[in-house]
């Protein structure tokens, strides 16, 4: 099989071949149909080897034992590290692998394997009392996650902070009442103009800018908090996944309008090359892995 992952350290990363791997006890080898590349796997490249992409769907080709054989050929959105590749193995139960539904596209599934869940994460711990002020820093999947979990569902008074004009119109069709743009405006006086001089309430950072975290501590009320948008634990990727899932079927939130491009999985290298170059205009790109050629059809 081929599978996008680094070779050595230091080195960047490549599809190589490695051998379909055996799924395990209590475990499922799934035949991925798409994934998505974020700025987290630019961080991995950078360490040990191993393999990159965290954010997949697929479809179950074989169980391991202990596992109900009725789990092939169901449809799963997983999360997990190791997901640019044409198969993987996964633990049936536990953490970061959920049946989809059949109301639930495989685009639709990516986002709530990883960046909705995150970004959901970053808001519920934030805690914004409703009515108050949160400033969202940075609109990427993940910023852009956490100011609709903020505001929409939580109802917070949303301030998006956001350079980057795409972005900033996606900030707003995800619940955000303003967006700062830190190139022409002073983010802090901003943030204290609209919260009448008494600062927000909380922040929430999607973005390791310096400048973001300085406008930030300034910007805070009296009591205000500031919390990080990072992964959580594996432990509890399951429920936050299908938690995610159900906000999609009940048309709450569609995450798809954050992919900008598609690519092959032949052209992983050029999407994440360019993505890790912060290419303007790119916020997402999906990775589409080709369908299974039938084995009467195999040359």
């Amino acid at each position: 099989m081929k599978a996008f992952a680094l070779r050595r350290t230091g080195e960047p990363p490549a599809v190589i071949d490695r051998p379909v791997p055996e799924p395990g006890p209590g475990e499922v080898l799934v035949r991925t149909t798409a994934a998505l590349i974020c700025a987290w796997d630019g961080h991995l490249a950078a360490g040990a080897p191993t393999g990159l992409g965290h954010e997949a769907v697929g479809v179950v080709e074989a169980v391991g034992p202990g596992v109900c054989p009725s789990y092939a050929g169901r449809r799963v959105g997983v999360e997990g590290h190791g997901r640019l590749a044409e198969f993987f193995r996964a633990p049936a139960a536990g953490a970061g692998l959920v049946p989809l539904p059949r109301t639930i596209s495989d685009h639709q599934a990516l986002y709530a394997a990883g960046a909705l869940p995150t970004g959901f994460a970053a808001a519920d711990e934030s805690g914004p009392p409703p009515g108050g002020s949160v400033v969202v820093f940075g609109q990427g999947a993940v910023g852009l996650s956490a100011t609709v979990s903020a505001g929409r569902l939580r109802g917070a008074r949303v301030i998006a902070v956001e350079p980057e004009m795409k972005r900033q119109r996606l900030a707003l069709r995800f619940g955000a009442d303003v967006v700062i743009d830190p190139a022409y405006e002073d983010t802090t006086e901003r943030i204290l103009e609209l919260t009448g001089g008494a600062g927000a309430d909380r922040a929430i950072m999607a973005t390791a800018a310096p400048a973001a975290a300085t406008a930030a501590r300034a910007g805070l009320s009296d009591g205000g908090r500031i919390t990080y948008a990072r992964c959580r634990p594996p432990r509890s990727s399951g429920a936050r996944l299908a938690r995610a899932l159900r906000l999609i079927d009940e048309g709450l939130v569609d995450p798809t309008v954050i992919t900008t491009h598609e690519f092959p999985f032949d052209r992983v290298g050029e999407a994440f090359t360019r993505l890790a170059a912060r290419e303007p205009g790119m916020i997402k790109p999906v990775i589409l892995f080709p369908r299974p050629v039938p084995a009467a059809r195999r040359p």
